[in-house]
């Protein structure tokens, strides 16, 4: 399944090892819709955390 343009924003901040206030205040929006982005993304690819979020999109791509 693919992310949507705003999971995308999110998933390269979160590459950049941002934390999920520091990705809300780049992308100006509140710090629990970039957890609702992040719960989405790890739904999407079945994992369950970042850290192996990255891994599999990475190993997708």
């Amino acid at each position: 399944m693919e992310f949507t343009k705003r999971e995308k924003d999110v998933y390269q901040l979160l590459i950049q090892g941002k934390t999920n206030k520091q990705i809300a205040v780049y992308l100006n929006i509140s710090d629990f819709t970039v957890r609702d982005h992040v719960s989405s993304m790890l739904r999407k690819t079945g994992v369950s955390n970042r850290v192996e979020l990255i891994a599999a999109h990475h190993l997708k791509q």
